[in-house]
């Protein structure tokens, strides 16, 4: 028996309906998981990306929350390649290919980094933390010995962005610049400030929301100030926060190196591990009392 066509259209409707009511039903879920992560909720959040894994495996969201979830950075940068690869129109490729550009910079990989961080400039003009990235692309691009190709484009980033300002490093000769280009550009009020990189178990998605400081990564104890000065240098030379306070041990005086101000033990082990990866220095997250 044939389907006339005003029901055909009816069963078309009413699936459009239940597609449309189940999208929505997935963003909302996978936006209250990030919530959770961003707050350090962690255990409810693992108890909720389970239920989601569980029922939308192949959701972009849930492949990102996974990510920003992980302890081993290697994991981690694998999940936010897949999103990049087959969810490249999706609301989290910015923050998955923001994360792997700081990944690859964190491990002294900047041709790998500025690879990413250029992809996401060019697809991504609007992304919220878009002058980092524009940043930390030029330092990249410096680092790998790629100044010809770093003023191609930095001419395109000032021609796209004439209203934002820059950290603009001292190894660029603003004078290869084209004369209307280079009078755009707009240097940021001071050179020698860059964001801190994230590790990748850190979540970037809304810059309103700030760290709640619960933990800090201890990367070393020193008797000699010099000596936590020197490995304090090299941390912070790849773009991490470092304090170093004097603590008493019985007797002894000893200078403590701490990293970072991260939400969770989960984000504080992440940074942990790029440190460990790019340094070869060990380091351990301490709770905030």
């Amino acid at each position: 028996m044939r389907m006339g066509k005003a029901r055909l259209i009816q069963i078309f409707i009413l699936m459009m309906c239940i597609v449309g009511a189940t999208s929505l039903v997935n963003g909302q879920d996978v936006d209250g998981l990030l919530n959770l992560i961003q707050a350090g909720e962690m255990d409810s959040a693992e108890v909720l990306l389970e239920e989601l894994s569980f029922e939308f495996p192949g959701h972009p969201g849930v492949r990102y929350a996974r990510a920003l979830m992980q302890d081993d950075a290697l994991t981690a940068a694998g999940l936010y390649k897949d999103i990049v690869r087959n969810h490249v129109n999706s609301q989290y490729a910015g923050d998955a290919l923001m994360h792997l550009g700081e990944y690859y910079y964190a491990q002294g990989l900047y041709f790998q980094s500025r690879e990413h961080f250029n992809r996401l400039i060019r697809l991504n003009p609007d992304y919220p933390d878009i002058v980092n990235a524009v940043n930390l692309s030029l330092r990249a691009g410096i680092a790998s010995r790629q100044l010809d190709s770093v003023y191609i484009d930095f001419a395109f980033i000032v021609e796209n962005h004439p209203d934002l300002a820059f950290d603009i490093p001292e190894d660029l000769d603003l004078t290869r610049l084209p004369d209307r280009k280079r009078d755009a550009v707009k240097p940021a009020v001071s050179q020698s400030e860059v964001a801190p990189l994230r590790g990748l178990g850190q979540d970037i998605m809304s810059p309103a929301i700030q760290p709640q400081g619960k933990y800090v990564l201890q990367a070393g104890a020193f008797g000699n100030y010099d000596n936590a000065r020197r490995l304090a240098d090299q941390i912070e030379s790849i773009g991490y926060t470092v304090a170093i306070k004097e603590r008493m041990s019985g007797d002894k005086r000893l200078f403590m190196i701490f990293v970072g101000d991260y939400p969770s033990k989960t984000a504080a082990l992440s940074v942990a591990d790029m440190l460990e990866a790019a340094l070869g220095i060990p380091s351990f997250p301490v709770e905030i009392n």
